[in-house]
């Protein structure tokens, strides 16, 4: 009896040596530098969308979007660490209503994601609104 004790206890500690949790880290980034805002007509971002590998527009604040980032490097790598991160360029339109896919006046379709509850993309919606471009 005593030994079939000692052989849960120990099965109990290996157990829970296992069960330890990882601690997470919530950062958000501190700085995000966008090298080129090109605004398009939703025909247009629709079409450039449907060519790309992965056909997928984002959805906040009455913006349809997608972004663009840099080629990864030694150095980006190094920044991303820091909590800086570069965008080559964030291409959008005016987007009213969020739908589950956006159509272009020739029947091109794609998928957009609705990202309203990210702090990260509505912050970029926001600033994006403060743009001379956004009013072209």
């Amino acid at each position: 009896m005593q030994y079939t004790w000692i052989l849960v206890v120990k099965l109990i500690k290996q157990h829970q040596r296992y069960q330890s949790m990882t601690d997470f880290i919530y950062e958000p980034y501190k700085k995000i530098h966008v090298h080129d805002l090109i605004k398009m007509s939703l025909d247009d971002l629709v079409s450039m969308i449907s060519t790309l590998e992965s056909a997928n527009a984002y959805w906040a604040e009455g913006v349809l979007f997608v972004s663009f980032s840099i080629s990864e490097s030694d150095e980006l790598g190094k920044k991303e660490i820091e909590g800086e991160t570069y965008l080559d360029r964030v291409v959008f339109c005016k987007y009213d209503r969020y739908t589950k896919t956006a159509k272009s006046s020739t029947n091109v379709e794609i998928n957009v994601i609705n990202v309203q509850t990210s702090h990260l993309y509505r912050d970029l919606v926001s600033w994006l609104k403060k743009q001379s471009v956004w009013n072209e």
